[in-house]
C-alpha cells in the first residue's frame, strides 16, 4: 500500500524483497532515516540509527495504516519526513472467529497464516491471535536459500478489555524470527552479465524480537479523557558482511521501555468546539553491540560499545473552531534527549551528550463551502545525531560538537469532493533543513575527514491525489508527487565538491501510483497497480556528476474470488518483466540492486 501513496518512495538497498527503506518527501534514511514509525503506540525505529525493520511489523495482522507527511511535531524527535502509524487487529465481541492463508509461488515464496480472534468467556474480554510463516529463495534464487533467501515467523497476541463506551484497554505481545540474506548490489558491468549474480554471497541478518504494548483509554465526566502507553521491547541483531576482502560481524542487543500519557479536554469556549490535550513522554533505550571482522590477509579489529539513551518530552496542542467554517491549531513540544556512550575497549572515545529544543506547530482549516476545505500549516521538528555519528567511529569520523539536525515545515493543502464520484486532495510543501548531518572532508590533502553539520539544505513538493468510483463497479485512484531537494549551500564531500542546487541523491524528482479495481461479477474482483518512479543521483554522488539510477515503470496485478468464507487469489508481479533497479551507489563504479522480475504469487484463505 506504501508504495503507492503520495510522497512516498520504498527502494531496495540491501537485496530482498523484506528491509526495503522509505523515502518520504525526500527524507531518504541517507545516511539516518528521519521517518518515524509506530506500532500501537510503540516507536519501532531501532535506537541506535533510527532504521525501519518492516520485516519485523506483523504486516497481516495490521488493521489502520495513517500517514501523516511533514514534519509530526507532537511526535517528537526523529520525525522530520512524518510519521507512519499503525495499528493492529482487535478482537472483535459477537462470536469467536478464525482464518487461514495458505499460498506459494516464485522464488520458492511460500506463506502459511493462521488467525482468530472474539470474546472470551470473561465479559468485557476480547482476544486477537495471528501466526505467520514465510520462506522464500530469494528473487536471486540461483544461489540458493543460503545466499539470497528468508525464513521469517511473526506472531501478534493481543487481550482487550472493553466496558462500555468508556473504558477501552488492551495489552499486545508480538513475536518475531527471522533470518534473511541479503544479495546486495552488483558492479555495472556484472549487472549487464547476470541480474542474478552476487558479489559476496553470505551476507544475512537475524532479528529475535519480543515486544509488549499496553494501550488504555479512559472517558472521564465533563469532556475530559486519558489515554495511556507503555512498552518494553527487546530486539537481538545479528548481521554478517562478506567484502571482496573482508568479512564482520555485527551482534546488537537492544532493550527500550517507556511510557506516554496523554490527557485531553472536549469541550467548548464561547459555544464554538475545542479541544485541548497535554502529553508527557518517557523512553529509555538500552543498546550494546560488539563488533569483529578481518580484512584480508591478517588485519583484524573488534569493537565492543554500549549506549544508555534517556528520552522525554512534554507536548500540549489546542484545537479552536473561531467559526463553523475556520477551525485553528497550534501547540508546542519539548524534547529532552541524552545519549551516554561508553566504548569498552578504548574509554577514551567514550562520551555523553545532551540535546533539549522546543519546536511549535500552527495552522488553520477553512471551509467556505461544502465538500471544500483550504489548510496551511506550520511546524518544527528534530533530528537527534547518532552515537555512531558522535561517538562511535573515533577520531576518524565522529563529532562530539554535531548539532541537532532540525527542519521547518510550510505547508498548503486543499481537499474537494469535486463530484459525488470524484474526491481530490492538494498539497504544496516547503522544508528548509538546517544542520544536516553528512561526512564532509576536512583535510582535503591527507583524505581525512568527519560528520559535520552543513547549514542548509531544501526539500519542496506538490502532492495531488484523485479517487474515483463509477456504481459498484469500478473505483480508481491517482498518486502524483513532483519532488526536488537541493543543497543550500557550497560543501566538499568525499564524493567530490557539491554546490548550491546540486540534488540530493535517491531523491525522484517525479512518483506515480495509480490503481484501478473492477468487479465484473459478484465476488470476483481484477486489479491493476502501476509505479511510476523517476530517475534519480546514486547514493554518493552529491555533486550529481554520474549517470543517474534510471526510471522505471511496474505493472502489477491481482484477481480474486470470493465465495462465502472461501477467496482465491492471484497476484501478478512486474507484468513487463521490467529489468530495474530501485537504488544504487557509486564507489568506483556503479553498483545497483536489481530488482525481481515477472513473478507470480497465489493463495487460498478461509475466513469465519
Amino acid at each position: 500500500m506504501l508504495q503507492y501513496q503520495t510522497g512516498i518512495v520504498l527502494y531496495d538497498g540491501v537485496g530482498n524483497e523484506f528491509q526495503q527503506t522509505v523515502d518520504m518527501r525526500g527524507f531518504n534514511a541517507q545516511p539516518v532515516t528521519a521517518t518515524s514509525v509506530f506500532v500501537d503506540g510503540v516507536r519501532v525505529n531501532e535506537p541506535d540509527f533510527n532504521t525501519i525493520n518492516f520485516d519485523l511489523i506483523p504486516i497481516e495482522d495490521i488493521e489502520r495504516i495513517e500517514i501523516l507527511p511533514g514534519t509530526a511535531t507532537v511526535f517528537g524527535r526523529n520525525a522530520l519526513a512524518g510519521v507512519i502509524n499503525i495499528t493492529t487487529k482487535r478482537g472483535r465481541r459477537d462470536r469467536p472467529h478464525f482464518g487461514f492463508n495458505i499460498g506459494g509461488g516464485s522464488y520458492g515464496r511460500q506463506r502459511y497464516s493462521f488467525n482468530t480472534d472474539g470474546p472470551l468467556p470473561i465479559s468485557n474480554f476480547d482476544y486477537y491471535f495471528g501466526v505467520t510463516r514465510e520462506l522464500t529463495n530469494g528473487y536471486r534464487e540461483e544461489f540458493g536459500s543460503r545466499h539470497a533467501g528468508a525464513t521469517i515467523t511473526r506472531l501478534l497476541a493481543k487481550l482487550g478489555y472493553r466496558l462500555g463506551d468508556n473504558t477501552d484497554a488492551s495489552v499486545a505481545y508480538t513475536r518475531v524470527l527471522d533470518n534473511i540474506s541479503q544479495a546486495g548490489s552488483l558492479p555495472a558491468s556484472r549487472l549487464r552479465v547476470d541480474r542474478n549474480d552476487n558479489l559476496t554471497p553470505g551476507d544475512q541478518s537475524k532479528d529475535n524480537l519480543h515486544q509488549v504494548a499496553l494501550n488504555l483509554k479512559q472517558k472521564l465526566p465533563a469532556g475530559f479523557s486519558v489515554a495511556l502507553n507503555g512498552f518494553f521491547r527487546r530486539n537481538d541483531i545479528e548481521l554478517f558482511n562478506r567484502g571482496l576482502s573482508s568479512e564482520s560481524k555485527l551482534n546488537t542487543e537492544t532493550r527500550s521501555g517507556g511510557t506516554t500519557i496523554q490527557a485531553s479536554h472536549e469541550g467548548a469556549i464561547l459555544t464554538m468546539k475545542n479541544l485541548l490535550t497535554l502529553g508527557f513522554e518517557y523512553a529509555r533505550n538500552n543498546f550494546d553491540s560488539a563488533n569483529s571482522g578481518i580484512f584480508l590477509p591478517s588485519f583484524t579489529f573488534r569493537n565492543m560499545r554500549s549506549t544508555k539513551e534517556d528520552i522525554a518530552g512534554i507536548f500540549l496542542t489546542d484545537s479552536f473552531h473561531l467559526f463553523d467554517s475556520l477551525a485553528i491549531h497550534g501547540g508546542l513540544r519539548y524534547d529532552w534527549d541524552r545519549l551516554d556512550f561508553t566504548d569498552e575497549i578504548d574509554p577514551t572515545l567514550s562520551g555523553i551528550k545532551t540535546y533539549h529544543r522546543v519546536s511549535p506547530k500552527a495552522g488553520l482549516v477553512y471551509t467556505p463551502i461544502k465538500n471544500l476545505s483550504v489548510s496551511f500549516s506550520y511546524s518544527e521538528g528534530v533530528r537527534i545525531p547518532t552515537v555512531d555519528e558522535l561517538f562511535a567511529q573515533g577520531p576518524f569520523g565522529s563529532n562530539p560538537d554535531l548539532k541537532a539536525m532540525t527542519s521547518r515545515n510550510f505547508e498548503l493543502g486543499a481537499k474537494a469532493q469535486l463530484q459525488d464520484w470524484l474526491d481530490a486532495s492538494l498539497a504544496l510543501f516547503y522544508t528548509p533543513v538546517r544542520d544536516e548531518i553528512l561526512f564532509i572532508v576536512t583535510d582535503p590533502i591527507l583524505f581525512f575527514g568527519r560528520n559535520e553539520n552543513i547549514s542548509r539544505t531544501l526539500r519542496r513538493g506538490i502532492e495531488l491525489s484523485l479517487k474515483a468510483r463509477y456504481q459498484k463497479w469500478l473505483d480508481v485512484f491517482l498518486n502524483y508527487t513532483a519532488m526536488k531537494a537541493t543543497f543550500e549551500t557550497d560543501v566538499l564531500l568525499f564524493s567530490g565538491q557539491v554546490r548550491k542546487g546540486d540534488e540530493l541523491p535517491l531523491v525522484p524528482r517525479h512518483r506515480v501510483g495509480v490503481g484501478v479495481n473492477t468487479y465484473p461479477i459478484k465476488g470476483l474482483i481484477v486489479s491493476l497497480f502501476g509505479n511510476y518512479v523517476g530517475s534519480q543521483f546514486m547514493q554518493s554522488d552529491e555533486p550529481n556528476q554520474a549517470k543517474k539510477v534510471a526510471d522505471y515503470f511496474v505493472l502489477n496485478s491481482r484477481i480474486a474470488y470470493q465465495w462465502k468464507q472461501w477467496t482465491g487469489y492471484v497476484k501478478f508481479n512486474n507484468l513487463t518483466n521490467r529489468r530495474y533497479s530501485t537504488s544504487g551507489i557509486l564507489v568506483n563504479e556503479p553498483f545497483r540492486v536489481p530488482a525481481p522480475g515477472f513473478n507470480v504469487f497465489a493463495g487460498l484463505s478461509f475466513r469465519y
